[in-house]
């Protein structure tokens, strides 16, 4: 409900639905309003706007990216979700784009820090969980078995952090750009210190005019976007009710 809430097209069909049913009859700054809404949905759609939400998304202030003298630290790579249902455990087309993406950077750090255990955090909502394909595609890669750890149980962020807390209490987190706020308010929530592996950034360059045109990538940029700030102040939220309710008892 909240992704449907935060998606331009809402915006953009409310917007239009009252315009066209209701337009003579509307209070003239409620019109005012919904005409401000669908030019506002119509810029959000666009690769201009779209990648200038993503990139404000994808500054993490605050978290420190990882350097050397985190080295030895777990590394935890956040799952990012299935485009479908899984068919088995080796059915890696059932992954989104963004897991390969954070993936291909855990890896990496991986083999440039061959005595690290990997975490592989996610389960997700079908009956295999992401973090078992993705924990095999790292073994396949040459990831030795005994380094990789598979936590499955969690279905968001902040039950990723929860679910971690009792094996470990530092992690490089490796997961998108975007999304690297919002994890690292979980993982502090949970009692978990952090530095920041981000993925490869979403933004692309400015490119003709097609950059103001509307197009479905840049609604889906936007959308992930929205996402991420809605959930920081959400995550925020709880992490100030959790040290709240822990300091009365």
């Amino acid at each position: 409900m909240s992704d449907f809430l935060l998606s331009p097209l809402t915006w953009l069909a409310i917007a239009a639905v009252l315009l066209a049913l209701f337009g003579k009859r509307l209070h003239r700054r409620a019109k005012w309003l919904c005409q401000i809404v669908v030019v506002l949905a119509v810029l959000a759609c666009t690769p201009l706007c779209a990648n200038a939400l993503l990139w404000l998304a994808e500054r993490h202030p605050g978290i420190a990216d990882c350097s050397g003298a985190q080295d030895g630290w777990p590394i935890v790579l956040l799952t990012a979700g299935y485009d479908r249902p899984p068919r088995s455990v080796d059915d890696d087309a059932a992954l989104n784009e963004e897991n390969f993406e954070r993936m291909d950077a855990a890896r990496s750090l991986a083999r440039k820090d061959p005595a690290s255990i990997l975490y592989v955090s996610g389960g997700g909502r079908y009956d295999i969980p992401e973090s078992v394909i993705l924990g095999g595609l790292l073994e396949q890669s040459g990831i030795a078995h005994e380094r990789v750890r598979l936590e499955t149980r969690s279905r968001t962020t902040w039950e990723n952090a929860f679910e971690l807390r009792g094996d470990i209490r530092q992690a490089r987190l490796v997961t998108s750009p975007a999304h690297l706020q919002r994890a690292a308010i979980a993982f502090r929530a949970a009692g978990i210190a952090t530095c920041a592996i981000p993925s490869e950034s979403g933004v692309t360059a400015m490119s003709g005019i097609g950059y103001v045109l509307p197009r479905r990538t840049a609604m889906v940029k936007t959308e992930q976007a929205l996402h991420e700030f809605a959930g920081r102040v959400a995550y925020a939220w709880r992490a100030w009710r959790l040290h709240a309710a822990s300091n009365r008892s």
